[in-house]
C-alpha cells in the first residue's frame, strides 16, 4: 500500500507545522495547507487518505472543506478540530460524514492515536477489497472453462441472473460444475461480499437437518449447552446455496418452504420467528420432474424455488471443450507443483476425447492430477494416462510410426487395461489378480510397477463420482 498521506489544514501555521512535524516523525506522509481552498487544490494534485481540518478558517471552513472531500473523495477520513465545540456541531459534523469530531487543544499524542486508528481502516479496507477481488477471481465465470455453443448458452443465463434477486435451480449431472455456478452467480453479483452458504442436503442426517438449517436454542435437546444459529442465519444478507435438495425429507421440504415463503425461520426448541434475506440456489443432480412424480418431491417447493433453471450440461455433450479443460488442469497442476506444465501427446488426447466421461469434469480433473502425479516426463503420453474404467480406447498409429512401435503401444495399452481390469475385480489384490491374469505374483508386481499402477487405488472401487 502507498504511505498514508495527511493533509493538515489549518490558518495557523505554528499548528499546522507542529502537527506536520509530528505525524512525519512517526512514519506518516503529511502535508499542510492554510486555507479549505488551498486543502480542495491540494486534495486535486494527488490522493489523501486523512485530511485533519480546523473549523473556523476564512472563505471556507471546516465544514465546507468536509462537505467538498466527501462529495469529490468519499474514501478521504475527515478529521474537524474546534475550539467551540457543541454537541449539535459535532453531531451536524458526524451526519455529514466527519470520522471525527475533536475540540482544541489537540496535543499530538491525540493526533498521532487518531491517525493510526484512521490507517488501519483504510489497511482493512485495502485488505477487504483484495479479499473480494481474490472471490472473484477464483470463483468468477473465469473458472467454468469451455467455449462451446452449450457453455456460452450457459454463460448468459448466468449473466442475466447474477443481477437479480430471484431464487434458481441449478440442474445436472454429478461432477459437472454446479456449485462453481452457484459461486460464479454469487461472487459477480451485487452481493458478493454477503455470504455464501453452501449445504449438501444429501449429506444432512435426517435427526439433525432441520438444526442445522434452522439453528437451535439452548436446551432444545440434550447436548444444546447454548443456542446455535442455522445455516439460514448464516447466510442471511447473501446467498444459502442447497445442493442436492431433492434428497430432503418430505416433512422437512415443508419447513424449509415455509421459511422461503415467510422469510424467517424458528430456531428448533423455540417458538420466537427470525427474519432472514437470503437467497437461494438449489442444486440437484436429479431430473425435478421425475422426482415431482415420484412424490419424493414436493409441486410448491419447486415451484418456488424454480424461478429460473439452469442447466449444467455433461461433458459428452460438450467434448470440443476437453483440450480446453484438459490445458486448464495441467497449468493448475503445474501452479500447485511450483514446475512447468506438463503437455498431452496427441495419442493421449484423443483417448480423452474418446472416452465418455460419466463422472464429467470432476473425473477428467482427477484423471490430469494423477497422470502430472506419475508422469515423470514433460509429456504425458498415452501409455502413461491413468485412465479410469473403461476409459482406454485402441492405440491409433499416428502418420509415421514404425510398425513395432504401433505394435508396442497397442501390446503395452492392452496389458495396462488387463492388469487394471484384474485388480479392479480383485479389489486390489494383487496375489487374486495374479491368479486370474494366470501369471506369477512377483511377474504382477513387476508389470504393476512398470505402468506406475497403485493396487490401493483399486480397493473398494465403484462408479466414478
Amino acid at each position: 500500500m502507498a504511505p498514508f498521506r495527511v493533509l493538515v489544514v489549518d490558518d495557523e501555521a505554528i499548528i499546522r507545522k507542529s502537527f506536520c512535524r509530528a505525524l512525519n516523525d512517526a512514519g506518516f506522509e503529511a502535508h499542510s495547507a492554510a486555507n479549505g481552498r488551498e486543502a480542495v487544490a491540494k486534495l486535486q494534485e494527488a490522493p489523501y487518505h486523512l485530511v485533519v481540518t480546523d473549523l473556523r478558517m476564512p472563505e471556507m471552513d471546516g465544514r465546507a472543506v468536509l462537505r467538498a472531500v466527501k462529495e469529490r473523495w468519499p474514501q478521504t477520513e475527515v478529521v474537524i478540530l474546534t475550539a467551540y465545540g457543541t454537541i449539535s456541531d459535532a453531531v451536524a459534523a458526524i451526519k455529514e460524514g466527519a470520522y471525527n469530531y475533536v475540540t482544541k487543544p489537540l496535543n499530538k499524542h491525540e493526533l498521532l492515536r487518531i491517525a493510526r486508528e484512521v490507517a488501519e481502516k483504510v489497511q482493512m479496507r485495502h485488505r477487504l477489497r483484495a479479499l473480494e477481488e481474490q472471490l472473484k477471481d477464483r470463483y468468477g465465470l473465469h473458472n467454468l472453462v469451455g467455449r462451446s455453443a452449450a457453455m456460452q448458452r450457459l454463460y448468459d443465463l448466468i449473466e442475466r441472473v447474477r443481477e437479480a434477486d430471484c431464487n434458481v435451480v441449478i440442474t445436472g449431472e454429478s461432477g459437472t460444475g454446479k456449485e462453481l455456478v452457484a459461486r460464479a452467480i454469487h461472487f459477480t453479483g451485487p452481493k458478493a461480499q454477503a455470504p455464501f452458504v453452501a449445504v449438501n442436503c444429501g449429506a444432512l442426517p435426517e435427526s439433525i437437518a432441520e438444526r442445522e438449517l434452522f439453528g437451535h436454542v439452548r436446551g432444545a435437546f440434550t447436548g444444546a449447552e447454548r443456542s446455535q444459529p442455522g445455516y439460514f442465519e448464516s447466510a442471511s444478507g447473501g446467498t444459502l446455496f442447497l445442493d442436492e435438495f431433492t434428497e430432503l425429507s418430505p416433512g422437512l421440504q415443508v419447513k424449509l418452504l415455509r421459511a422461503i415463503q415467510q422469510r424467517e425461520v424458528i430456531r428448533v426448541g423455540s417458538t420466537q420467528a427470525i427474519a432472514v434475506d437470503v437467497r437461494i440456489l438449489a442444486a440437484t443432480n436429479r431430473d425435478p420432474e421425475r422426482c415431482l412424480a415420484d412424490g419424493t418431491l414436493r409441486e410448491d417447493l419447486y415451484y418456488r424455488l424454480n424461478v429460473v433453471t439452469i442447466h449444467v450440461p455433461p461433458l459428452r455433450e460438450r467434448s470440443e471443450d476437453i483440450p480446453l479443460l484438459a490445458e486448464h488442469f495441467l497449468t493448475q497442476a503445474a501452479e500447485r507443483a511450483g514446475t512447468p506444465p506438463k503437455r498431452l501427446e496427441p495419442a493421449a488426447l484423443q483417448t480423452l476425447l474418446d472416452y465418455h466421461w460419466p463422472g464429467n469434469v470432476r473425473e477428467l480433473q482427477n484423471v490430469i492430477e494423477r497422470a502430472v502425479t506419475l508422469c515423470r516426463g514433460e509429456v504425458i503420453s498415452q501409455i502413461e494416462l491413468p485412465r479410469p474404467p473403461g476409459a482406454i480406447a485402441p492405440v491409433r498409429p499416428r502418420a509415421g510410426m514404425s510398425f513395432g512401435e504401433a505394435r508396442r503401444q497397442i501390446k503395452e495399452a492392452f496389458e495396462r487395461e488387463a492388469i487394471e481390469t484384474a485388480l479392479r475385480q480383485s479389489g486390489g489384490n494383487v496375489t487374486r489378480a495374479a491368479r486370474s491374469l494366470g501369471i506369477a505374483r512377483s511377474a504382477l508386481q513387476r508389470l504393476i510397477k512398470r505402468h506406475g499402477l497403485r493396487p490401493a487405488d483399486f480397493r473398494d472401487s465403484g462408479p466414478t463420482a
